[in-house]
């Protein structure tokens, strides 16, 4: 029988092969495709059929810390330097991983008081995210 649930505690974030430290935030993964209108004249109720998926940019939010080399912001602002498209794995407790490739954008986010300061990693998706389940 399936779990009834699963809690966040364990997931994985991993950019170019390296697991990032501190994520506290992961938006969804996938989208919607649009809606393409195919209703014609004789129709009485409009009639769509699904187009080009439209994932956005897929966003993480971490604690920033920049103190040492393997620190994730200075890992990721590397990689957004380089300009390259590297691979991103998401992984959860159970197994299931989901992987997609992107350009790196990271960024330090507004800071108010009594609040830890925090970072946003915006990857611009250039594959589909693809699904392995658990074994």
């Amino acid at each position: 029988m399936p779990k009834q649930g699963l809690a966040s505690i364990g997931i994985t974030v991993a950019v170019n092969s390296v697991d990032m430290n501190y994520v506290t935030e992961i938006s969804d993964i996938g989208g919607s495709p649009s809606e393409l209108d195919a209703t014609c004249f004789n129709d009485k109720m409009k009639h769509y059929v699904p187009g080009v998926q439209d994932t956005k940019s897929y966003e993480i939010t971490y604690l920033f810390d920049n103190s040492d080399a393997s620190s994730d912001f200075r890992v990721l602002k590397a990689l957004e330097t380089e300009g390259s498209i590297v691979p991103i794995t998401i992984t959860f407790p159970d197994g299931t991983a989901f992987a997609s490739t992107g350009y790196v954008n990271t960024y330090a986010v507004g800071v108010k008081v009594d609040e830890l300061t925090t970072a946003k990693l915006v990857m611009m998706l250039q594959s589909d995210w693809t699904v392995t389940n658990p074994a």
